[in-house]
């Protein structure tokens, strides 16, 4: 059964209709969500110049494992913690904070607020 390519658009269109409205939250539902807040994307973070700036300019970032709270900075063969939401604040703004969105040592990212 072939169906002609209006048909399709229209099939595709109303899906689309249907699902955008399905997607947005019932009203008072943000202001209890904390997931619902609002979100601006504005960098991925930067670790190895995050360890520049919180540790010591000859730190190097590494990786312990593949976790969001996997990566450290090296430096004189010391493991220091490094803070997303310090490098975030530094380069942004102090609305600016950090997320880990994905769960992988790959997807920190700077978001603001505003």
């Amino acid at each position: 059964m072939l169906f002609s390519p209006s048909t399709i658009l229209y099939a595709v269109l109303g899906l689309a209709t249907i699902s955008s409205a399905a997607a947005v939250p019932a009203e008072g539902v943000a202001a209890t969500s904390p997931n619902l807040e609002k979100r601006v994307w504005l960098s991925n973070v930067d670790v190895q110049q995050a360890c520049i700036q919180q540790v010591n300019p000859g730190a190097s970032a590494i990786r312990k494992g593949n976790g969001c709270g996997d990566w450290r900075c090296l430096y004189a063969n010391v493991e220091h913690s490094v803070n997303m939401a310090v490098y975030c604040a530094n380069r942004h703004g102090t609305q600016a904070y950090a997320a880990c969105g994905g769960g992988t040592v790959w997807d920190w990212q700077c978001h603001d607020r505003n």
